[in-house]
């Protein structure tokens, strides 16, 4: 059952809120123009959110009537973006548990503390300044 449940897709980053005006029947917008997703009667809602076509985001599904949710390319771009995250996540996370399991196989019986790990923006990460203010410590000037 283990081995099953690793090979199952995460499909979380995949998930979009569906237009409460358009479950109305009420939504002036199209679904082009709404911040929120309008799916095709084929596709499954539930509790007001549907699962976008991970074929269809690579522009691969030939699915006749498909289950899950073929987003425009606004809301298409957003579920890009939630899938690099994801990625970047879960990579994380194999990291940490990995570094986690060389600490306890160094020193067994010992329990470490996961810290939060905190990102930096490319551009501050390559700017000469980045490390040069701040707010606790003072400059280091020879004596």
């Amino acid at each position: 059952m283990a081995s099953n449940m690793a090979h199952m897709r995460d499909t979380k980053w995949l998930t979009l809120e569906v237009c409460r005006e358009f479950q109305r029947g009420t939504c002036s917008r199209s679904d082009v123009e709404c911040k929120f997703a309008h799916p095709a009667k084929s596709c499954q809602v539930d509790n007001g959110r549907v699962i976008a076509c991970f074929d269809s985001l690579k522009g691969r599904c030939s699915r006749e009537n498909c289950k899950y949710l073929h987003p425009p390319p606004h809301l298409k771009t957003q579920l890009e973006i939630n899938g690099r995250n994801n990625l970047i996540q879960q990579k994380n996370m194999a990291m940490l548990a990995q570094q986690m399991q060389l600490a306890n196989a160094i020193m067994p019986g010992t329990q470490l503390q996961p810290m939060p790990m905190f990102s930096v923006a490319p551009s501050l990460a390559s700017s000469p300044s980045a490390g040069a203010f701040s707010p606790t410590w003072a400059p280091c000037r020879p004596a």
